[in-house]
């Protein structure tokens, strides 16, 4: 947000006195916490390497959740440590309020209520879409109920634009996820090495679309009031008490001695890719499922062409084609470094090797491999 952009906002009828209070709140915040011209900082300690670096980054990104009681869970906050139930019994605590609270009962049950729970910006995404004038789906398709709260949610997400611009409400999604995953880990239902398997991709997530600990705070300041007021029947009543706390936590974290403030955002050094954005064109002319795909750095930065493919069951949360492409070199401890695959649009795969096009509309549960000829030949699918 910038700083002229004062607070000239209509309301609208889902909103009242609490919200009102917020968005003139929110301005100071940002004026005492945004608008102070600090100076990015970059890892100071380069020895550590990207990893090291991208793990305590990632835990550091769940400072209000960090920040709260959790039955069996003592001693001081640790923002870049994991920590461990001290007992059984505290551990058996710890289950206990992550069932009753979540119906987190093992590792499958967590990474659904984190994909299903807290989706405030994958909303956020929609939202955006509408107001751009190329919405992601007809609002004819919703009945009545349903276009009545998804009209509410979206005029009361668009109160807060201004401030978030296009980064959204992800911080708070991501802040809330590894916030559960913590504990998860901290009472034995996952294990520091699932930890990381599923909360990396939250950090790389969050670094490429935030560029500091400002902006994240603010995504997750404005993410919170969204979530709680779509999870609070579309009403903003006692909102503002939920607010403070969340605002009190963030303030301290983006002090001088703050963790956030004592800890650089982090930076991943830009790839070059074999084929440059500017230079991708439209090959991808018939297709109309999911767009996205997942590629190895063999493929988009080496310049490798696909040498392996597969259609695996998409995930259901983001728009994923099933398609999983690899150069067909790659060791499995090089093809499970998240630093060497990325999440890319399949048109822009077309752009790497044209020769995929043909095999694309394949079902889930279709291979190829490129035998010694150059010819794609399919297969049973092998599981990597």
């Amino acid at each position: 947000m910038d700083k002229e952009n004062r607070l000239d906002i209509d309301l609208g009828g889902a909103a009242g006195d609490d919200t009102a209070r917020i968005l003139e709140d929110l301005q100071h915040f940002c004026e005492n916490y945004i608008y102070c011209g600090k100076e990015k900082r970059e890892w100071e300690d380069e020895e550590e390497g990207m990893g090291p670096a991208l793990r305590k980054f990632t835990m550091l990104l769940s400072g209000i959740a960090s920040c709260r009681k959790v039955p069996g869970i003592d001693g001081p906050v640790r923002l870049s440590q994991l920590v461990k139930c001290e007992t059984e019994e505290k551990a058996a605590q710890a289950r206990e309020h992550l069932r009753r609270m979540y119906g987190v009962t093992d590792a499958q049950s967590l990474a659904e209520v984190c994909a299903e729970m807290f989706r405030s910006g994958e909303e956020y995404g929609q939202f955006l879409s509408f107001w751009r004038g190329e919405p992601v789906f007809d609002e004819s398709d919703l009945n009545e109920d349903g276009l009545r709260a998804f009209s509410t949610c979206k005029h009361y997400a668009g109160l807060f634009k201004s401030f978030v611009l296009d980064k959204g409400f992800f911080a708070w999604d991501c802040n809330e996820r590894i916030g559960l995953c913590r504990i998860a880990c901290a009472c034995g239902i996952i294990s520091e090495e699932e930890f990381f398997d599923l909360c990396l991709p939250l950090g790389r997530q969050a670094a490429a679309i935030y560029s500091s600990w400002d902006e994240y705070a603010l995504s997750c300041l404005c993410g919170a009031v969204y979530f709680m007021f779509s999870q609070s029947g579309l009403s903003d009543k006692g909102l503002y008490g939920f607010y403070e706390i969340n605002r009190r936590i963030l303030s301290s974290l983006l002090e001088p001695d703050g963790f956030w403030e004592r800890n650089p955002w982090l930076q991943i050094p830009e790839k070059k890719w074999a084929v440059p954005p500017s230079e991708i064109r439209e090959l991808l002319t018939d297709w109309e499922e999911a767009e996205g795909c997942l590629a190895t750095d063999r493929i988009m930065v080496d310049g490798c062409p696909v040498g392996y493919m597969y259609r695996e069951e998409p995930n259901d949360s983001v728009p994923d084609s099933g398609w999983r492409f690899f150069a067909g070199d790659e060791s499995d401890e090089y093809a499970n470094d998240p630093d060497n695959v990325g999440v890319y649009h399949l048109n822009t795969l077309c752009n790497c090797d044209p020769d995929i096009i043909p095999l694309l509309h394949a079902p889930c549960g279709t291979a190829y491999y490129r035998d010694e000829n150059g010819v794609f030949q399919r297969e049973e699918l092998i599981r990597r």
